[in-house]
């Protein structure tokens, strides 16, 4: 079975190409879908190139917090599982057209939440598959397929919104360059799969938390290195740090550098965030659970480790 390596070429503000094509007519379906229905299980994809970014600044927004999905008909107070991303009756096999409450959403702040949405048709459909807002000028391409389901139906469950949370945090991005990823993570296929492009060798960080609660949290571990990259990856970036010390509660970011995975080797991994042996998925190795000092008690397992090639 081809393994599901998720290669992605990570950047910063670019809106251009795919994100702005201009939409084609949709066909209608001829049954409508159900958005009650559960999420399908994540779906075997292939690792697939492409732009896509996510700055930190859209993340500080808390776009998903659940008193604004709640504001937009997404989420109510009695029902967390987000609404599906797609008119039903517009579905294709290459597309669809975005439900008039994503759309609403999403226009009420362009600058943070077109960049959010970008994020979650990345992270939720696949490859050649389009959510298109309702004037046709915006198409979000699909890439790394975990919950294609989530076009036709509400994303069910806790643990769904996290792997969401992890998968977005995971293409944060503070410089304005490019770079290709692959992310690793437990659940089973395809969050575990071995990336596909056997040059992605360095465990760059760990990404964990939850942007649809009701106080979003959002955490990056890494890097084990005790320099950290300036990629713009990890909160470091060529223009300094964008995260929070974990301490540091008066810090008005909303992403928050815990420490590292393994540990820094210059303080004897007092550091370290992942509180699990670590899995091995093909060459790589990544945590399966990670923690922060800020939440005593709490384990994250629906988490990803990104991996990148080596600096050159």
């Amino acid at each position: 079975m081809m393994m599901r390596g998720l290669i992605e070429r990570v950047s910063r503000f670019g809106l251009a190409g795919a994100l702005l094509a201009p939409a084609a007519s949709l066909s209608a379906c001829a049954d409508a879908l159900d958005d009650r229905e559960d999420v399908a299980s994540a779906e075997m994809a292939i690792g697939y190139p492409g732009d896509n970014n996510l700055p930190p600044f859209a993340i500080d927004s808390d776009p998903l917090k659940r008193s604004v999905t709640n504001g937009f008909a997404i989420t109510t107070p009695g029902l967390a599982d987000p609404l599906q991303l797609c008119e039903s009756s517009s579905v294709t096999a290459t597309g669809c057209t975005m439900r008039p409450e994503w759309q609403s959403w999403m226009n009420a702040d362009p600058t943070n939440r077109v960049h959010v949405m970008k994020g979650l048709a990345k992270c939720a459909v696949a490859p050649g598959f389009f959510v298109r807002d309702a004037s046709g000028s915006k198409a979000f391409p699909g890439q790394w397929n975990l919950y294609p389901s989530w076009s036709t139906s509400r994303l069910v469950g806790q643990d769904k919104r996290e792997r969401v949370s992890s998968c977005l945090l995971s293409l944060l991005n503070g410089n304005n360059q490019e770079l290709r990823l692959c992310i690793i993570g437990p659940g089973g296929a395809p969050f575990s799969d071995a990336c596909s492009d056997p040059s992605l060798t360095i465990r760059e960080g760990g990404y964990y938390g939850d942007l649809f609660a009701n106080e979003p949290k959002a955490y990056v571990a890494g890097p084990d290195a005790a320099e950290p990259l300036t990629s713009g990856r990890a909160c470091f970036g060529a223009q300094g740090n964008y995260c929070c010390a974990e301490g540091d509660t008066a810090c008005q970011h909303r992403i928050v550098l815990t420490g590292a995975i393994v540990g820094s080797p210059e303080q004897n991994f007092a550091n370290k965030r992942c509180n699990a042996p670590l899995v091995q998925s093909g060459a790589n190795w990544h945590c399966p659970s990670f923690f922060s000092t800020r939440e005593p008690g709490r384990n994250y397992t629906n988490v990803f480790t990104a991996f990148v090639p080596p600096a050159e």
